[in-house]
């Protein structure tokens, strides 16, 4: 179960999550730690500790008042966080965020108050490997944001809690002090690039994601890395699209590749009105160039029978059989016969021979 609510003035994403049936673990208080614990009441679950993916004060406004305010109704809730980043917990770590918000502009007042004065210590180190308390979550050592920016993965439920390592389309700041953009990209190739990609993304700000999602369309991925351009308080790169480049043709690839079939060739005119088409239009001999096989290794060839010689004949011989021949003389054309007039014959027999008597 997943449960996100958006606290505290840079709109942070606070988690409630849970593998068991009445047992769950806030993830990032930021802030509003009233409306963390009438989620957590909502939701009938009975909190048993809090987890922090790094050190920044937006990701931890709220822990002390949150842990006091569950202690007051007989709950403990033990905080852990890596050991890179403890420097931002216990004695002196309100002076580590007065100047990163110095840095930033920003005022401590924001997040704290005037009643804060310090926060309470760690009282448990993550590290790579280990569950985060009796959760199906394991912990991702994925430094860059903070010396110790952590991810917590679960692989039967195939989601990632990633807080400011990775964002919808963007990548976490690596410009305040502990920072690393070299750190940041190793830990985002080697260990959530590797992940399956249907896992689902739930980063410390702005929308969920899958890891698929973030391969086809955050640069980061493509190693476009680029300088750091800060997008508002939510301490995010976005970090620019670019066009894609179109990919010269191999040197090895034939010049008529493209146009070798008759069926896909499209004639198309020039300005000058010539037309430019297939093989078959600019002629069966180019035509036949360009479809001609690739040539057989040539077989040895035998040798050659010996002719016989024709003696031709001397040219004395041929100038007697030459005069012998007459030239063939031309008939005239037939006259058409004449028919010869029929003459009347008179006939032998008796007039009236021949016919039948009257009855």
């Amino acid at each position: 179960m997943v449960e996100r609510v958006v606290v505290g003035p840079w709109k942070t994403n606070c988690y409630i999550y849970s593998s068991t049936k009445k047992e769950c673990i806030v993830i990032d208080p930021g802030g509003s730690e009233t409306e963390i614990a009438s989620r957590v009441d909502v939701l009938n679950m009975v909190p048993i500790g809090i987890a922090l993916t790094h050190g920044h004060v937006d990701h931890l406004a709220a822990l002390g008042r949150l842990r006091d305010a569950y202690a007051a109704r007989g709950y403990k809730l033990p905080i852990a966080i890596s050991p890179a980043d403890r420097r931002f917990l216990g004695a002196g770590s309100l002076e580590t965020h007065r100047e990163n918000l110095e840095v930033l502009g920003l005022d401590e007042g924001t997040f704290f108050g005037v009643a804060e004065e310090e926060l309470p210590k760690a009282d448990v180190r993550l590290k790579e490997g280990d569950r985060v308390f009796n959760m199906d979550l394991v912990v991702m050592e994925t430094p860059g944001h903070t010396p110790g920016s952590l991810c917590f993965y679960s692989e039967r439920e195939g989601i990632l809690f990633s807080g400011d390592t990775l964002f919808f389309d963007a990548v976490g700041k690596t410009d305040l002090a502990g920072g690393s953009e070299k750190k940041l990209r190793e830990s985002i190739v080697k260990k959530i690039s590797v992940l399956p990609p249907e896992t689902r993304i739930f980063p410390g700000h702005g929308p969920f994601t899958t890891v698929e999602r973030e391969k086809r369309g955050n640069p980061y991925f493509r190693g476009l890395v680029q300088e750091p351009r800060p997008t508002g308080i939510t301490g995010s790169i976005a970090l620019p699209r670019t066009a894609p480049v179109a990919r010269p043709a191999p040197a090895s690839a034939s010049p008529g590749a493209a146009t070798a079939s008759p069926s896909r060739a499209v004639a198309s005119r020039t300005a000058t009105g010539s037309r430019r088409g297939s093989p078959a239009a600019r002629g069966k001999k180019h035509a036949a160039k360009v479809r001609r096989p690739a040539a057989k290794p040539s077989r040895p060839k035998r040798p050659a029978k010996a002719a016989k010689k024709k003696t031709a004949a001397p040219a004395s011989r041929a100038l007697k059989r030459l005069s012998r021949t007459a030239p063939a003389r031309k008939r005239p054309a037939s006259k058409p016969a004449r028919r010869k007039p029929v003459q009347a014959t008179r006939s032998t027999k008796a007039p009236g021979a021949g016919r039948k008597p009257p009855r």
